[in-house]
């Protein structure tokens, strides 16, 4: 007995450069371990477009619990947890130079 599936599969789409329409993902091709070549066409029979993208791998945001030590060395480690908004260390504008009550000769 197979268990039903409950959802509808999903098919890679984007938009069409040119016209903004969806485009449909059709045919893929493994280039490397890291790197796969997608192949998309427009759904809009007025356009037509039909374009390559490719949809790679950059860094590791979680390692694996079964990391391959020839893969895991090639791939940049990023943050798990996001920065927050206010984590840089600014000098504010005016902090580099003396006040100005300090600098001015008094009135005399």
């Amino acid at each position: 007995m197979t268990k039903k599936r409950n959802y509808t599969p999903r098919v890679p789409a984007t938009v069409c450069p040119h016209c903004l329409t969806r485009s449909i993902a059709y045919d893929s091709v493994q280039l490397d371990v890291f790197t796969r070549e997608i192949r998309y066409v427009c759904q809009d029979a007025d356009c037509g477009h039909t374009f390559v993208a490719q949809l790679g791998i950059f860094r590791t945001v979680r390692p694996s619990m079964k990391p391959n030590p020839l893969i895991d060395a090639k791939l940049p480690r990023g943050d798990w947890r996001s920065k927050p908004a206010n984590d840089d260390q600014r000098v504010p504008a005016n902090d580099d130079q003396p006040d100005a009550a300090e600098v001015a000769p008094a009135p005399g």
